[in-house]
């Protein structure tokens, strides 16, 4: 049993098949994640930065409409974001197994056909296309490793 059977972020990497009829089953941890944050819902979108899928709770999208609300109203910055994250948001909505359709379009994007790779990232998760993913994560540790992207400090108190 996984150490971390309850919490409600979103952790590991979860590789699955899409099977014939263009399913996929969403990770029963992340399942238990949204679970525990008694969130309203999963959303996805193309990521900005890399070639994904990212997905993130409803609540933590409402987060992010906050956030550009600081901008002006007509401020290009505000509007590139809005039109980038919220033109392209789509519900996940998966059953009672786990099993949900991807949004072909979104698939398509980041070159996804047969099998997913579902990357937890704390806060919020990423979808990706397998050996995608085995080359970024190679990138990340080299990256790490070599010192060019250090770790922030961590806030005092944090255990």
């Amino acid at each position: 049993m996984s150490l971390f059977v309850n919490t409600a972020l979103f952790l590991n990497t979860h590789t699955n098949r899409i099977d014939g009829k263009g399913r996929v089953s969403f990770p029963a941890p992340f399942r238990t994640a949204i679970d525990v944050r008694k969130s309203q819902g999963v959303v996805l979108f193309k990521s900005l930065s890399d070639p994904a899928i990212e997905g993130m709770t409803v609540e933590r999208l409402y987060q992010m409409a906050s956030a550009l609300e600081a901008l002006d109203t007509f401020a290009p910055e505000r509007a590139y974001f809005e039109t980038a994250i919220f033109g392209g948001a789509q519900a996940l909505v998966y059953d009672s197994e786990g099993r949900c359709s991807l949004p072909k379009a979104l698939l398509e994007q980041v070159d996804i056909t047969t099998e997913v790779a579902f990357l937890g990232r704390g806060a919020t998760f990423q979808i990706w296309e397998p050996q995608a993913l085995t080359r970024r994560a190679a990138e990340a540790a080299q990256a790490i490793k070599t010192g060019a992207v250090p770790f922030p400090i961590l806030p005092a108190g944090v255990l």
